[in-house]
């Protein structure tokens, strides 16, 4: 399914833009990781955007180490015509090849990681595997503990890698029914954050990103990606605090809606051609911060991050 596009200001000549993109970039975690590196020089948040670059050169050695487990062709099914995500984070019954990317994502952050990560790099190394399958299943339920939170970024990142394998398995055809525009039509997981691309036949719309399986989906702008109206949406940005380190990083804006009393970040890529969501979310928490402040509460995760982790 597309979604249509005036090119020129006429009816005549219209471009077709895709509603869902899969995740087909094989490069896509190096990137992030270069992106990380970038924004971590000289940033308040340094060291732990340098772990996160790790992490993210961990997620790249993993995600090509294995295969997609072929799902059951009643997901399929199921979802072509009842409109359901094939691949429910939290209904989809996980292989344990997640915590074969764990394992590849611990062994690639000890390699090179500071010794302040040890004690966790440690404690997941040995942890048994009902222990990693009850807190993967927190981590995507969003129940958390706070005994969890320096093990948070790890296990979900393996969980990013092995539900972007998965997703990358799927066709259009698959997911191009699911209609519930506030999640992800694969599997069901909120938006990280939403970005507006330069270039390609994404140029110019805005699609909101998975925050876990990192498939795209457009929605139209100036439109709240939580409850869909389009009623007190509003734009928020660090302009508005010149003290912070982060006040010159204009490419991300906290889209606001006076109705739910929400917020999602959205990212601009030409503002900067350089972007990712997840490291730029991460990278302006001091925005979350203002937002919060002015009594809105963020309406996706970044599986990267716990409140107490950084």
């Amino acid at each position: 399914m597309a979604t249509p596009i005036i090119t020129d200001g006429s009816t005549d000549r219209v471009r077709e833009a895709p509603r869902v993109v899969l995740p087909d970039n094989p490069k896509l975690f190096d990137e992030r990781a270069r992106r990380f590196a970038q924004l971590a020089d000289g940033h308040s948040m340094g060291a732990y955007l340098g772990l996160m670059a790790q992490v993210a050169r961990g997620q790249q050695a993993a995600i090509g180490a294995r295969a997609a487990v072929p799902l059951p062709p009643a997901a399929l099914e199921q979802s072509r015509h009842y409109g359901m995500p094939p691949l429910s984070a939290q209904g989809h019954a996980r292989a344990p090849l997640w915590r074969d990317d764990l394992r590849d994502i611990l062994r690639t952050v000890r390699a090179e990681a500071a010794p302040a990560a040890a004690p966790t790099l440690a404690r997941l190394a040995a942890m048994d595997e009902t222990s990693l399958e009850a807190m993967a299943d927190r981590v995507l339920a969003g129940t958390t503990l706070d005994d969890d939170a320096a093990c948070v970024p790890f296990v979900g990142a393996a969980l990013q890698v092995y539900f972007m394998r998965q997703a990358a398995s799927l066709a259009v055809a698959d997911v191009s029914q699911c209609d519930v525009a506030t999640v992800c039509p694969v599997c069901g997981t909120r938006p990280v954050a939403s970005i507006i691309r330069i270039g390609g036949a994404q140029a110019n719309l805005r699609y909101l990103v998975c925050a876990l399986c990192q498939t795209e989906w457009n929605m139209a702008r100036a439109k709240c990606s939580s409850c869909e109206t389009d009623k007190g949406v509003h734009f928020l940005s660090l302009a508005e605090n010149p003290d912070s380190d982060q006040a010159g990083q204009t490419a991300v804006k906290a889209e606001a809606c006076d109705e739910c009393k929400t917020y999602l970040k959205i990212v601009n890529q030409d503002k900067d051609a350089f972007v990712d969501p997840y490291a730029d979310d991460l990278a302006t928490l001091a925005l979350d911060l203002l937002v919060d402040e002015q009594g809105f509460a963020r309406s996706g995760p970044n599986l990267l991050f716990h409140p107490g982790s950084g």
